[in-house]
């Protein structure tokens, strides 16, 4: 489930990016806190949201009132308790797979889902009564984005047709562990142009992963990310971001899908976060639906999305979020490794 960049995002914590850079702080499990040394300058052109999504109060930030990320750093058990909970996660996705066709709808996707979560995994649907500051309570267990919603769709009436793309988004809980992971959906049969946008964004996600190691910055994954989309012809949606996880459902830092190498956050071991890009076929501007929740592209073109959870580990990088149906890994990023 995505965080909101530029303004008090879904989760009740202040935007990240101001003009003036922004500072970070690193929580190590000994209590050690440490002050990230320098000041950082976004990776974006601006510091505030050009177009803000409707009903997003708009953020200014001042170098005196900037905020602080606080980086919460995993290491042993801490670290087993979010595989588990990554696993498990992306197991509801493999339990879903061969209901997903035409004629099923959103609702009952997200009742199977929930029943496999609480009845057998006996873990916890996280976006259930989600209420962060400012908005309803999220009243279902995944989120189902249809076509051109972008994230965040309510599941409900709606039936699934031949030729729809779908997006199911999961978060569980494990004994107090996030695991957060998204697929994307061809409903029966689908346009080539639909199966390009999918496949596309599968693999936006999976370059900005292979740039994590300890050592990169935020904004090398979000720089490759928007690269490799836009010289396939699609747009990077800019106000919607991946995010750190653990204990929290939505922890710092904010991973940005965009941006400049060589700028933000630098990547320490023991750090967890999703990669989790929304590439539109057409323009990234975006609005909010009336339900408070539901993101669609302002100009109903298609969009998709997918989403991991990453370790950054001492030789690189760790997908939490795999599991027996897991999509393989695209070739250019298994001849890189």
């Amino acid at each position: 489930m995505t965080g909101v960049r530029i303004c008090p995002n879904h989760f009740g914590q202040p935007a990240i990016l101001i003009r003036s850079g922004f500072n970070f702080k690193v929580h190590r499990p000994a209590e050690t806190r440490i002050v990230v040394k320098s000041r950082v300058r976004p990776p974006g052109p601006a510091a505030i949201m050009e177009k803000p999504v409707a009903g997003a109060l708009e953020c200014r930030f001042t170098p005196e009132s900037s905020p602080f990320m606080t980086v919460t750093i995993k290491t042993g058990a801490e670290v087993e308790g979010m595989r588990i909970a990554g696993r498990l996660a992306s197991e509801v996705l493999d339990y879903i797979t061969p209901f997903v066709k035409p004629g099923v709808t959103t609702g009952e996707l997200d009742r199977l889902c929930h029943d496999y979560m609480v009845n057998v995994q006996g873990t916890i649907p996280a976006p259930l009564n989600y209420a962060p500051s400012g908005h309803a309570p999220y009243p279902k267990s995944i989120c189902t984005s249809v076509n051109n919603q972008v994230c965040h769709g309510v599941p409900g009436d709606k039936l699934l047709k031949n030729g729809d793309i779908v997006n199911l988004d999961i978060t569980v809980i494990k004994d107090g562990w996030h695991g957060d992971t998204s697929r994307m959906f061809a409903v029966g049969e689908t346009t080539i142009q639909a199966k390009r946008l999918i496949q596309i964004t599968y693999e936006a996600m999976w370059v900005g992963i292979d740039h994590v190691k300890p050592g990169a910055r935020l904004g090398d994954i979000g720089h490759a990310i928007q690269r490799f989309a836009e010289n396939h012809g699609y747009s990077v949606v800019r106000e919607f971001c991946g995010h750190g996880i653990g204990r929290n459902f939505h922890e710092d830092p904010q991973v940005l899908h965009y941006g400049k190498p060589g700028t933000g956050l630098v990547l320490e071991t023991g750090m967890t976060f999703t990669i989790e890009p929304m590439i539109n076929a057409g323009r990234r501007d975006i609005r909010q639906m009336p339900d408070g929740w539901t993101i669609v592209t302002k100009d109903r073109s298609l969009s998709a999305q997918w989403e991991h959870t990453i370790l950054v580990t001492d030789s690189g990088y760790e997908v939490l979020t795999v599991s027996a149906g897991s999509p393989a890994v695209p070739d250019h990023v298994r001849r890189a490794a």
